[in-house]
């Protein structure tokens, strides 16, 4: 079975390589900031993921995106086959609520890929900042909304990854036993 294609996007340094990283168990964890360039993809696995009341694995294809605006040239092979959008911000200002709504038009709106498989992070790995836990717009109304930081909360990142996970899981093995009964009715109806 294909792995999960899960892209990372979110406006410049707002934490997009940290999360990827933790949510992969890559041992680089950037201390000094040092910008993606285009994309960078982690392939690992996610075991125990509850699909249907089943627990099954899940290969995962973490695409951590650059939020340089310079790499948009990439977005059409970025975007291309995509299950999930993860959408990183770590401060809200007018700039970011726009970086995040042209990424989610482009990424989700465009594809038809739909609000249930995306989930927004805020990361505050400082704890600077309690107001940044919403961004307050109607494009992100249905959008799963998630607080998060590696350092003191990665177990709650790791169980809101794999939950998100685990919904679009779902709806792809839903959306498949659908397709599958209805092409046997219309098999049964055409042998009549």
């Amino acid at each position: 079975m294909q792995p999960l294609k899960i892209i990372v996007v979110g406006p410049a340094r707002s934490g997009k390589t940290t999360i990827s990283n933790f949510l992969a168990d890559a041992t680089e964890i950037p201390y000094e900031y040092y910008p993606t360039q285009g994309v960078r993809i982690l392939e690992f696995e996610v075991q125990n993921i509850n699909v249907n009341n089943k627990s099954i694995t899940k290969d995962i294809e973490l695409w951590d995106c650059s939020g340089n605006q310079k790499f948009e040239n990439c977005w059409p092979a970025i975007r291309k086959n995509v299950h999930g959008v993860i959408f990183v911000y770590s401060e809200q200002s007018n700039e970011c609520l726009k970086q995040m709504q042209e990424l989610y038009d482009y990424f989700v709106n465009q594809t038809k890929l739909g609000s249930d498989k995306c989930v927004i992070f805020c990361y505050d790995p400082e704890k600077k900042n309690p107001e940044i836990s919403k961004i307050i717009s109607s494009t992100f109304v249905k959008v799963s909304h998630v607080k998060c930081n590696v350092d003191s909360g990665g177990n709650k990142l790791k169980a809101d990854f794999a939950s998100f996970i685990s919904t679009i899981v779902t709806k792809m093995y839903n959306y498949a036993d659908e397709e599958m009964k209805s092409m046997l009715n219309e098999n049964i109806l055409f042998t009549k």
